[in-house]
């Protein structure tokens, strides 16, 4: 059974923000530090999604990179003659 340890998070504001955010919160029916926790939760996953990101990102390369060590992927410049094509083809139908 998980058990919720709460603990308490300072954070340094000027006034009007500070009342801005509470009573934006209270107009949402929810407590200030319910609407920071969803932010925070929202960040935290955000940056773990960045990472899943990254790394699938870097997979893609090296995967390209093998490709063209082993002579079976396409060079730069033909794929910039083709998106060159592409875009000339969608600038004439517009």
């Amino acid at each position: 059974m998980l058990v919720s340890e709460e603990t308490a998070f300072t954070v340094t504001v000027n006034s009007q923000q500070r009342d801005a955010f509470i009573a934006g919160a209270l107009a949402e029916g929810c407590t200030a530090s319910e609407v920071i926790a969803v932010l925070m939760r929202e960040y935290v996953e955000q940056r773990q999604h960045a990472g899943d990101d990254d790394a699938f990102d870097r997979r893609q390369v090296e995967e390209g990179r093998a490709s063209m060590r082993a002579g079976i992927g396409i060079p730069n410049e033909l794929v910039e003659a083709e998106s060159a094509e592409w875009c000339a083809a969608i600038l004439r139908t517009a």
